[in-house]
């Protein structure tokens, strides 16, 4: 069997690990009430790529270059998403939040975390790294791994307090300018 081929197969029997993966419901507060997280299904792509580009709008102008979270099409997402799957964040069946993960032999990659901004500060963004955890551990994988820009502070805060530690930082790939990545990695118990 080729290298393709096993990660393939690696990948499948990952993916069936996850489906068995029940909703999550998950209190917030401001007001109070309820988020339901659960993994995104083909129909709810076209949604994650909205509440992605809602999201991110706020740096446009702001990132060199900018952002790929308010550039993506709803192909590319989709693409992504072949590589993994993702989660929708819902209160009140309103979809609110979202997240895409990829599958790796031994980690979880998680991108473009994304909540709408009248909604941020409600703990929706945690309660998707919580779910983002119990799909890891579904996969059998012991790690998680996410990359932010220098510039998204809060972004770097958020990940902190659940226990993300900065691994690497570098250049940004394709920035003209001082912005620079930083991949940050949190192991499971």
């Amino acid at each position: 069997m080729s290298d393709e081929a096993l990660k393939s197969t690696v990948r499948q029997a990952m993916r069936s690990s996850i489906r068995a993966i029940a909703p999550m419901n998950v209190p917030i507060i401001k007001p109070v009430g309820v988020v339901t997280l659960a993994i995104a299904q083909p129909h709810q792509f076209r949604c994650m790529h909205e509440i992605t580009r809602q999201a991110f709008a706020e740096y446009d102008g702001k990132l060199n270059p900018p952002s790929a979270a308010v550039t993506i099409t709803l192909d590319e997402l989709t693409q992504q998403m072949a590589e993994g799957g993702g989660v929708l964040a819902q209160v009140c069946d309103t979809p609110v939040g979202s997240a895409l993960f990829r599958l790796r032999p031994d980690h979880l990659y998680i991108g473009r975390l994304a909540v709408l901004p009248a909604l941020r500060g409600r703990g929706i963004a945690s309660a998707i790294l919580d779910y983002m955890e119990q799909i890891a551990a579904a996969a059998g994988l012991a790690e998680m791994r996410l990359g932010t820009r220098v510039s998204m502070e809060r972004n770097i805060a958020l990940y902190e307090r659940h226990g993300y530690v900065i691994t690497s930082e570098q250049p940004h790939p394709a920035a003209a300018g001082p912005d620079k990545v930083v991949w940050m990695t949190r192991r499971l118990n």
